[in-house]
């Protein structure tokens, strides 16, 4: 094999999942279900699990069959006849005082359930003991008898305590009883049936299910065919809607045909064997079997050679048969129905849920996506406005430095003075004597008194000093002011976070199958809310406020810290001027003139030595570096607003795509 053909394969096994084929059967379907809603990434709760498991359980379920009536109508003994076996005890008085369950189990047993959630299994010996009313069963909430008939595995009896009985519970846990089952087998006695009492019960219990109830009329073999018909009619006529089919029946003939039957009395044999093996493997004395395994033998030789076609005619005239054909033909398909419309509900339910849960987490991302939509129009405006109001600042901290250089300038220009100097010019004595001869002229030059310009700016009154103390302290206020304020704008954002941020923080979830895990998800991403959504804002912020701050500091030295020599070296740049001018002037007078500085000159020269038009491009235009400041402001804080909102769709697709993963679900099933 090749690297490339196991690298394949390795693929394959890791990453590649085979999608498994459901049957359409309702099994099928909640398979199909927790494939679905159990993966991995769907992150179950423990609760849905439970509820996948029940529904899975209840879709195996056999159909459940109530038999309820009056007390005292007999209906232990119709079990018996309907389980072939003299199990439940009867009474004249009520005895059945707590519900039983009857269901298919591997060996006779009973299982109660006690008010306290206590369990514990018995020998159906001393099922009286929890059943009798006569008894003391206080304590015991119901009871479950397993019974391995094959019948049980497809129908599961519910054996009642009645209606109208002696006490009220008895009356309320069948009424509880009845609206869970798929069937009711109402059993009346023949003499008592349609009489005003038991209509009245019937009107107030069992007036909604007509669809799904049986009334059986026991103890037919005590009365006439014609009786037993014509009561039978009447009872049709009189409570039909009630009942979907009125059956009349003998639970005793019932009892008597199946306790001669081959089948059930070869059952009992075998039971009574296997006590008995059971019972000598108890006491280690497995030499004595041999005997009761003989006797085992004969009995079971002589059930089979005997004839017990009689009990066939006795079975049928009993209708038992008739009961159990009703309930295969026209409850069972009703509760299959019923079974697999209730199941698909449940599904549609939870898939109901788990869709609002995570159109809530949408809902909650969406909040915050609005959230930044809002704040980059606010920020925007914002910005807009500081970048306006501190634009006009900061040209006015800029003229402050013109009143400075004005200043300077208005004290060197009066300080200017003027000073009488001498200059020899050549003079002809005649035009035959060669003789050279030097006349003194006497002229006045400009004179600059810088040590009194000094003393005056920068000593004794420090004028200038002064002055470029409180242009620092502007520009200072006006730095902080601006760092002040874009810190004010990142505030709104965080504010605004914060008030989404607060319920999120410790949601929990509201429905148990909801997952545990998703919610712990969204909290967790609440409460990293600065590091999710907020630290890039807050990054962009301080670098803002460092470059923001260098600029000042730059504005701040620039003349602050050199503004003397700036000062001296404009007044040393206008002697040298007028010295220079000096010079030329004496060497040729008629070609060259006299420097006098004038105001503009000295202004000009100041600004020169200022670096004023430096300074003027950071702080005089509509360019300065506060604007590019607060262009790239705007501009960054939109683009991490979309970084951000991209980010938070991201996370939405997750739960978009669950979304539509469930609603396929559900269109699969309806």
């Amino acid at each position: 094999m090749s690297i490339l053909d196991s690298f394949i394969i390795t693929y394959k096994e890791k990453f590649t999942k085979e999608i498994p084929t459901f049957d359409e059967s309702l099994i099928g379907l909640i398979q199909k279900t927790g494939y679905t809603l159990l993966d991995e990434k769907m992150s179950a709760s423990k609760e849905l699990e439970q509820k996948l498991a029940f529904l899975h359980v209840r879709a195996k379920e056999p159909m459940k069959v109530a038999i309820t009536g009056q007390f005292s109508s007999g209906k232990s003994t119709f079990l018996n006849a309907l389980l072939s076996k003299n199990i439940l005890p009867t009474g004249i008085t009520p005895v059945t005082s707590k519900v039983n369950y009857i269901k298919y189990g591997d060996e006779l047993k009973i299982k109660i359930r006690y008010v306290d959630g206590r369990e514990e299994y018995q020998s159906v010996e001393h099922i009286a003991k929890f059943t009798d009313q006569r008894g003391e069963v206080e304590e015991i909430e119901y009871l479950t008898l397993y019974v391995p008939l094959e019948l049980l595995k497809t129908i599961e009896f519910v054996d009642t305590p009645g209606l109208n009985s002696q006490a009220i519970t008895d009356t309320t846990t069948t009424q509880k009883v009845l609206k869970e089952v798929d069937g009711i087998i109402w059993l009346s006695l023949i003499d008592n049936a349609g009489k005003l009492s038991e209509a009245k019960v019937l009107e107030e219990y069992l007036n909604e299910y007509q669809n799904k109830s049986l009334c059986v009329l026991n103890q037919k073999d005590k009365f006439s065919p014609e009786q037993v018909e014509q009561t039978t009619q009447y009872v049709k006529k009189s409570f039909a809607e009630f009942f979907s089919e009125v059956i009349p029946i003998s639970a005793k003939q019932a009892l008597e045909s199946r306790s001669h039957d081959k089948n059930v009395l070869i059952e009992e044999e075998l039971e009574e064997f296997l006590r008995l093996l059971g019972k000598e493997i108890k006491e280690h004395s497995l030499n004595d079997i041999q005997e009761p395994f003989n006797q085992y033998k004969t009995k079971i030789e002589s059930i089979l050679g005997s004839d017990l076609n009689k009990n066939i005619a006795l079975l049928k005239d009993s209708n038992i048969e008739l009961v159990l054909e009703f309930i295969n033909k026209e409850i069972r398909p009703i509760a299959n129905s019923s079974k697999d419309f209730v199941i698909k509900k449940d599904i549609r339910f939870i898939c109901d849920s788990l869709i609002n849960q995570h159109e809530l987490f949408l809902k909650i991302y969406d909040e915050l996506s609005k959230e930044l939509s809002n704040f980059e129009e606010e920020a925007d405006k914002k910005f807009g406005e500081l970048k306006v109001k501190f634009t006009k600042k900061l040209k006015d901290a800029y003229s402050k430095i013109e009143e400075i250089i004005d200043t300077i300038a208005n004290d060197i220009y009066n300080h200017i003075d003027t000073t009488s100097r001498v200059r020899y010019a050549k003079q002809k004595t005649g035009l035959l004597n060669k003789k050279i001869v030097y006349e003194a002229i006497e002229y006045k030059t400009a004179k600059i008194d810088s040590d009194l310009i000094y003393k005056h700016l920068f000593y004794d009154d420090d004028i200038v000093g002064k002055m470029f103390k409180k242009y620092v302290k502007n520009l200072k206020e006006i730095q902080d002011e601006v760092n002040e304020n874009n810190a004010l704008v990142y505030e709104i954002l965080k504010k605004k976070i914060r008030k989404w941020q607060s319920p999120y923080e410790f949601i929990r979830k509201t429905e148990a199958l909801h997952s545990d895990i998703e919610f712990a998800n969204i909290r967790k991403f609440a409460s990293k809310a600065y590091e999710n959504i907020l630290k890039p804002f807050s990054d962009e912020i301080h670098s803002s406020y460092a470059g923001i701050s260098s600029q000042f500091n730059h504005l701040s030295s620039a003349v602050s810290f050199n503004y003397q020599n700036a000062a001296e070296v404009s007044v040393a740049f206008l002697e040298k001027k007028i010295s220079q001018s000096v010079k030329l002037y004496e060497e040729n007078p008629t070609k060259f003139s006299l420097y006098q500085p004038k105001i503009e000159e000295i202004k000009e020269r100041l600004k020169i030595s200022f670096h004023l038009y430096e300074l003027q491009n950071m702080m005089n235009t509509n360019n300065t570096f506060l604007n590019k400041d607060y262009d790239k402001l705007i501009k960054e804080f939109k683009n991490i607003s979309e970084d951000r909102k991209e980010f938070i769709e991201k996370r939405k697709a997750r739960h978009n795509n669950t979304i539509e993963i469930l609603k396929s679900h559900i269109i699969s099933i309806f």
